[in-house]
């Protein structure tokens, strides 16, 4: 088995362990903490792998740590960073909550901007400094400054595809504080001095991943705004309007769409229950 095919193999059982979690009850926390161990164990087998693995060409080692690998890092940073500013969230007023978040963004915006050269390197998809940068190797002294406390490993690590897996995981993060300040937004402007509309027990009941497939339902059929609106602000008014949080609904929305069976499963029922009460109905006129 080739390192692509063991790595596609491998991140796709990730990505449904941690749809799972992200699906079921629970605290926020309680899902990072799951995640991160479920996202370390897939890092422990790639590992493994990858030690006792021969790379056949330098093309397909450079591919390896500049593409494959810090999808699973990336995924680790991400939650272990997200569990970390979600923690220390202010128990207090929008207001409150719109500074702390947008003090986390300036972070990333500023470890962004000083890495500005290699991130334009890495979204120009550069390929003329691979060989030193994604080929492992003992680099230089002044490189190893670039080295993370669980990078030191050199049999599985190169100068530069931790960073890559860094940048990946705070643009993940940057979409997951302004989808939050938006929702801040919306709640706020909900309430108009008036309890909000959460607060007012209008919480959604059903699944997340139900919730998902109207979404993309709605957004597709341009049923709101005329179709202007895009699928990140209308899932901030949905997490606003019924009290949840949606978590990666582009990952939740992949899923549905390699379902075997049936891909449009709420769609369906609410047609099937919307014409049953139109039958009951028809039946018995004093029906509603």
């Amino acid at each position: 088995m080739s390192v692509s095919e063991f790595t596609i193999s491998l991140y796709e059982e990730m990505e449904l362990s941690l749809a799972e979690i992200g699906a079921s009850s629970g605290s926020d926390l309680q899902k990072f903490r799951l995640s991160s161990h479920v996202i370390l164990n897939a890092i422990s087998k790639l590992k493994a792998f990858v030690q006792n693995y021969k790379f056949t060409t330098k093309e397909e080692e450079i591919n390896f740590f500049k593409h494959q690998k810090p999808k699973f890092y990336s995924k680790l940073i991400y939650h272990q960073k997200l569990a970390r500013i979600q923690s220390h969230l202010p128990i207090s007023a929008v207001l409150d909550s719109r500074s702390y978040y947008l003090n986390e963004l300036r972070k990333i915006n500023d470890y962004l901007n000083d890495n500005y050269e290699f991130l334009t390197y890495y979204r120009s998809q550069a390929t003329s400094m691979d060989e030193m940068y994604f080929l492992r190797k003992e680099p230089d002294s002044w490189l190893l400054m670039n080295f993370e406390e669980y990078e030191t490993d050199l049999s599985f690590s190169t100068v530069y595809d931790h960073k890559i897996s860094k940048i990946i995981a705070y643009e993940l993060l940057s979409e997951f504080i302004n989808s939050t300040l938006a929702k801040l937004e919306i709640q706020r402007d909900l309430s108009g001095g008036q309890p909000s509309l959460s607060r007012a027990g209008v919480n959604w009941t059903g699944s997340k991943v139900s919730l998902v497939e109207l979404l993309y339902a709605l957004q597709s059929a341009g049923s709101c705004n005329n179709g202007t609106i895009d699928l990140k602000q209308l899932a901030s008014h949905f997490e606003a309007l019924f009290n949840i949080d949606l978590g990666n609904y582009y990952r939740v929305f992949q899923e549905m769409r390699i379902r075997k069976i049936n891909r449009t499963t709420f769609l369906d029922q609410l047609k099937e229950r919307l014409i049953q009460r139109m039958d009951e109905t028809d039946e018995n006129p004093k029906f509603k």
